[in-house]
């Protein structure tokens, strides 16, 4: 199964006539839609194993390797990506009004080949789009957006070694950390490479995204694009997406080639007697 008719009518209905603009930075534009996210994932073959009586939703890959997890009664880790418990575990989570976008990053490159090449490190794309880069004597790395509003940084302690990224995007970022907190994502130290060069991506990317008229965040560091009737854009938007989700559904292997059954032996002649 895929997203049906039924579910891309509704979400039009949703999105409708509203007002909106293109807006930019990204890290700034407020949550979203999460079907953004959850249809991806459907249309590239996760299913939904969560309990149709409970709020909270819960997917997972066709592979039955990665998990999605999202509870908007848990602000603070509404969406949870995982492995399997077991070797090679890892888990990202991100905060309630994490825009959608940046989640993406990560689900969207979960559903894609892995490359074969080295992924960029998440200082690597930073600073070359523009972010200051400090470290200490630990090996703690902290990256800050020319805005100052996000800083991503490496976690090194000197009993537990690394702890893994941060990012925080906030109003204001104190010695005594965020005040004005606006979301915060959370990757642990085994989330691959090339997740963690999607994700930084995904937050740093000056390409502006859609946002209705009162989903739109008030801040000095948010450019604004013209307000115009977005439903019409955001649909055929989200369709593009699907489309392409789908081409990197999994096929189905094909059916091994049966072996034929051998023939029932036959009588061995008798021979004649003399």
């Amino acid at each position: 199964m895929t997203i049906s008719e039924r579910q891309l009518a509704v979400f039009a209905a949703d999105h409708g006539n509203k007002l909106g603009s293109a807006v930019s930075p990204r890290y700034l534009a407020g949550p979203g839609d999460p079907r953004h996210i959850t249809h991806a994932l459907r249309a590239a073959g996760w299913t939904n194993t969560s309990d149709p009586l409970h709020p909270a939703i819960t997917m997972t890959s066709p592979d039955h390797g990665h998990h999605l997890n999202l509870d908007l009664a848990r602000p603070y880790y509404s969406w949870k990506i995982s492995t399997e418990f077991g070797p090679g575990y890892w888990s990202a989570t991100f905060s309630a009004a994490t825009p959608v976008e940046v989640v993406a990053g990560l689900a969207d490159a979960l559903i894609r080949p892995t490359p074969h090449e080295a992924a960029p490190t998440v200082a690597e794309i930073l600073t070359a789009r523009g972010w200051a880069h400090t470290t200490d004597d630990t090996g703690s790395q902290i990256l800050a957006s020319p805005d100052g509003i996000v800083q991503a940084e490496l976690r090194v302690s000197t009993f537990l070694g690394v702890r893994g990224w941060e990012f925080e995007a906030a109003r204001h970022h104190g010695g005594y950390g965020p005040e004005g907190l606006l979301w915060r994502a959370y990757f642990d130290e085994g989330t691959p490479a090339h997740l963690l060069a999607s994700v930084t991506g995904a937050v740093s990317t000056p390409e502006p995204v859609l946002r209705s008229r009162y989903a739109i965040n008030e801040s000095t560091h948010l450019a604004v694009g013209p307000e115009f009737t977005i439903g019409t854009e955001v649909l055929a938007a989200h369709k593009m997406r699907l489309a392409q989700a789908r081409r990197c559904r999994p096929r189905p292997e094909p059916p091994s080639a049966r072996t034929a059954a051998p023939a029932p032996p036959g009588r061995t002649p008798s021979r004649p007697s003399r």
